[in-house]
């Protein structure tokens, strides 16, 4: 099982357009995530960037090649909470393809599951949805009744 871990106030989102990496000037992001994927180091947590606390986010990184399932869960995440959802090994999990699947239950959004794509090597910075409703990119969404 995934050791449980919480962070506070961690994890800034930075727009791509506001990113130093070398590339052209991009076109202002006026989006903020609602929910998102961070990365620090080998680690990765889901952020709670929303204004209510999230009663329930449990998580399922199982993955297609080793059968290494593994399933945690967290209660009452908070406004500006990461949860740790998984962890890497940079050489080992490389041959792996991952992804994750998340449900999260609040008050507001219900009971919805959440699948990122799945991705060789591991899924980095990701976002799930933003404030405008929309999803991220190959991210599936659904509500459970």
């Amino acid at each position: 099982m995934l050791e449980h871990k919480r962070l506070q106030n961690q994890f800034d989102w930075i727009p791509l357009d506001k990113r130093n990496n070398g590339f052209p000037p991009r076109k202002p992001e006026i989006r903020v995530p609602v929910f998102w994927i961070a990365c620090n180091d080998n680690e990765l947590y889901f952020v709670n960037n929303s204004e209510e606390t999230l009663d329930l986010v449990s998580v399922d990184t199982g993955n297609f090649q080793s059968g290494n399932e593994r399933y945690t869960s967290y209660h009452d995440v908070l406004p500006n909470e990461a949860v740790k959802i998984e962890e890497y090994d940079g050489f080992y999990d490389l041959d792996f393809i991952l992804q994750i699947s998340l449900i999260i239950q609040s008050k507001i959004r219900g009971r919805i599951q959440i699948l990122t794509g799945a991705k060789k090597g591991g899924i980095g910075e990701t976002v799930i949805l933003w404030n405008n409703n929309e999803l991220g990119k190959r991210i599936r969404y659904e509500e459970i009744v």
